[in-house]
Parts: C-alpha cells; structure tokens; sequence
C-alpha cells in the first residue's frame, strides 16, 4: 500500500515538472516569435552630419521581413516602411520569389532559382561553389532568407540594388559571406538601360581568391573591386565602377567582427562635370525578442 502511495505520489511529480517544463518551453518559443532590431545609419556630406534611424521585423518563418525608416526630425515617427514577403511557385521546388513594397510604390518581384552551382536572381547568374550553394539552398528554398540573398547580390552590379538596399544593413542575420569556404566565382548581370525601353547592358564579373580561400579582386568591364588592406579589426576594398554617364570610386571598410559596412565614395557626373562625395558608417546593432509583431504605428524606440 505504502509502495503504491509513494510511486503514485512520484508519477504525480514528474507529471507535474513535465508539464511546467513544457509550459515554460512554449512560454520562451512564443515570447522569441519576432526579432527587432534597431540601427543607426550616419552619413557625412559636405561637413553637415545626418543620422537615419532603422528598425527591422524578423518573424522565426521568415514569412515576412519589414523594415521601417525613422523620420529625421523624430526617430519616433515611422516614415517609410519597406516589406518583404514570399512565395514558392508550385511548378520548380527549387525557385521562389521574393515580393518587395515599399510604401504606396507598385510591389515589385525578385525571382530566384537554383541552377547546378548557379543561383539565378531574375535575368542575372551568380555561380558560386559547391558549399556556398548547398548553404544558400537551405537557406533561401528551406528557411526562406531574403537576407541571404541580399548578401549574395551586396556588390551591387543589379538592378535591384535599391530593392536591397533596406536589407543590406548591419542587421546580423546574414554572415555567410565571411566564411572562406563559400565563394562567388563568376556574375554575368543585365541591367536595363532606362534612356530606352530596348536596351540593356551585360556585363561579366570574375572573382579571385588566394590559397587560403581569401578573397582577392572582382574585375570586369567598368568594374573593379580589390582588397587593399587588412587588418584586426577590418577589411578594406578598393572599388571603381563607370559607365556612360559617371564614375564612382569607393573605399569600403568591412568590421571583421559585425560584418558591417562603412564607406567613402567620391562620384563624378559627366554631363555637368560635378563631383560629389560622402561618408556612410553604421551604429552598433541593437536587438530585442517579442512575442508580438508590433504595429506599425508603434513607437520602437521603447523596446531598446
């Protein structure tokens, strides 16, 4: 009687731990659903000083990434928002498409599929070695990362260069291209011509690495890109781009630890023989973990 007392007393406890257990497992996995983070852009130009305030979505699913831009005059107002969605067509399991909106603009669409080391961003191919392809498959086609690909096309030689643009801050979630076993070998872009409804350039751009696996230059036609210098704390890019209508170079400096960029462009227009030049650099990145998407209209600023 008693054994059967004290057993019956034992299956009551660990029924009940089992189910605080669980009730606290579900508790943490609702209370992480979203990521928001928040991040500083700081542009110099002409010795006036502009601070842009960023604060990012990311749900686990990835099924919809928004970025919202803070107005300058009150990082609390919310001026622009940016948003992110998907959809995997039925036909091709090994494509999807990215839906970017920004504010009342028509929505627009990235196509991307998955080609034998190919990753194809609509007319545009990227090929890149085994690892980094198998990496980005599961990434993209399996967890849906619209920031992988964001970081895949950051040189910018596409058309949707402003698309990502959103994307392409210090948000943390996208480190892929740090690691030196993932390689983009070749880009061969398309890009339209938009004096004329026709016309597009093409253009080729071979990328070289060391023994090492360390990345070492990007040359094509009107486009260079070298490492110039590194260091513990940095990796500094040298890169020049022209084409009909300007020149640009850039300084890019890449912190080793956050991935996050900073830069000095100087751009020369051709038809009015202007020059222009800024600095850009990020702040340090702050995140948070909620159980609840907050709205829009919310004031961000509370969660940090």
């Amino acid at each position: 009687m008693q054994l059967k007392l004290k057993n019956k007393v034992i299956t009551t406890a660990i029924l009940s731990l089992s189910t605080l257990l669980l009730s606290f497992c579900v508790s943490k996995m609702a209370a992480e659903n979203y990521t928001i983070t928040w991040v500083q852009q700081i542009t110099v130009e002409n010795g006036e000083k502009t601070t842009d305030n960023f604060y990012g979505i990311f749900p686990k699913n990835n099924d919809t990434v928004v970025i919202y831009k803070a107005a300058q005059d009150d990082a609390k107002r919310i001026e622009k928002q940016y948003r992110y969605t998907f959809k995997k067509p039925s036909e091709n399991p090994n494509a999807i498409e990215f839906y970017y909106k920004e504010d009342t603009q028509p929505e627009e669409t990235v196509k991307v599929r998955f080609e034998k080391n190919n990753v194809v961003v609509n007319d545009d191919t990227y090929k890149v070695n085994e690892a980094y392809y198998k990496f980005l498959m599961q990434k993209v086609l399996q967890e849906n990362s619209i920031l992988e690909i964001a970081a895949l096309t950051k040189d910018g030689l596409g058309d949707y260069k402003p698309l990502f643009e959103p994307l392409n801050k210090n948000w943390g979630q996208a480190k892929a291209k740090s690691d030196k076993g993932f390689k983009i070998l070749e880009v061969a872009v398309k890009n339209r011509n938009y004096q004329t409804d026709s016309q597009f350039f093409q253009r080729k751009v071979n990328f070289s690495y060391d023994k090492q696996g360390n990345f070492l230059k990007a040359e094509g036609e009107n486009y260079k890109k070298i490492k110039a210098k590194a260091n513990q704390k940095y990796f500094k890019y040298d890169i020049s781009e022209t084409n009909d209508r300007s020149s640009i170079e850039s300084e890019l400096y890449q912190n080793k630890k956050t991935l996050s960029d900073s830069v000095i462009v100087k751009w020369e227009q051709y038809s009015t023989a202007k020059e222009y030049s800024f600095v850009k650099y990020q702040s340090k990145l702050h995140k948070k973990t909620v159980s609840q998407k907050p709205k829009a209209d919310s004031d961000f600023t509370k969660f940090f």
